[in-house]
């Protein structure tokens, strides 16, 4: 199948569970390169090679849909923290992609003309939810998250947490900083990004609807008027069609939200 490229101002989400029938994960596996099969390979653990195997060759086949190319022809390129891109021959279309994982459940996120960062938890109990605030969130962050009841300070913990991870991936290689050195206002309508200095502050940051058990959230640069959401796997299906590689319905999930 050809999945059309996301129009200016779309992201297109994609959800996945990592749990599939071997018929599947040695599909994912055919489609890997050469240095993808030798991290495969150093892996200790047959769960996690099967989790990197499914995630990766997942991400191949969608790439390969929206490039109308094989997924074993899809190329990358690293930065310094491993973050990959298109390689320079697939570029030209300048489709930016992010992808995460946690758990059995990953997600990846697409679009064009436009860096953007995404992130997916799975829920647990963090008993430690405010130590942790302490260490890793901005003062501001911190307060807030003090102020929340104690029976929601997990799941209150997890959705700053995966708001900080996105911007921090969309920002790529270029710029690291740290994670309390900036403010995710999440909280406020719209969310908004507060940086230590005179860097950019217009973000779109959202609040993804990820299956039941995840929290997940998008960020992104703001270069545009309006930002449009597109769960675009649930179109697919609903229009009776799957991607070549037959990816798996998404578990169950809440409709996906705009925003301006």
């Amino acid at each position: 199948m050809i999945i059309p490229l996301p129009l200016p101002g779309t992201v297109h989400i994609w959800y996945a569970s990592l749990r599939q029938p071997q018929p599947f994960i040695a599909q994912m596996e055919r489609s890997l390169a050469p240095d993808e099969w030798a991290r495969l390979r150093r892996f200790h653990f047959a769960d996690d090679a099967r989790r990197y195997a499914v995630r990766r060759g997942i991400l191949r086949h969608l790439l390969a849909a929206y490039l109308h190319i094989p997924p074993a022809e899809v190329a990358f390129v690293y930065g310094p923290q491993h973050k990959p891109a298109l390689a320079p021959a697939l570029s030209e279309t300048n489709l930016h992609f992010n992808l995460s994982d946690s758990g059995e459940m990953a997600v990846y996120a697409f679009a064009v003309d436009q860096a953007i960062g995404v992130d997916i938890e799975a829920h647990r109990d963090y008993p430690d939810a405010r130590q942790l605030a302490e260490r890793f969130f901005s003062p501001a962050e911190s307060d807030w998250l003090r102020q929340q009841p104690l029976h929601e300070e997990s799941s209150a913990f997890l959705r700053c947490w995966t708001c900080k991870e996105a911007v921090v991936k969309a920002l790529g290689d270029g710029l690291m900083i740290p994670l309390h050195d900036f403010t995710v206002a999440h909280w406020q309508t719209p969310p908004r990004l507060i940086w230590p200095s005179a860097l950019p502050s217009d973000w779109f940051i959202h609040l993804l609807n990820p299956p039941a058990g995840y929290s997940a959230a998008l960020a992104l640069p703001a270069q545009w008027g309006r930002l449009k959401i597109e769960d675009y796997q649930a179109r697919i299906q609903k229009h009776g069609q799957t991607p070549a590689i037959s990816l798996p319905p998404a578990p169950p999930q809440s409709r996906p939200h705009c925003s301006a």
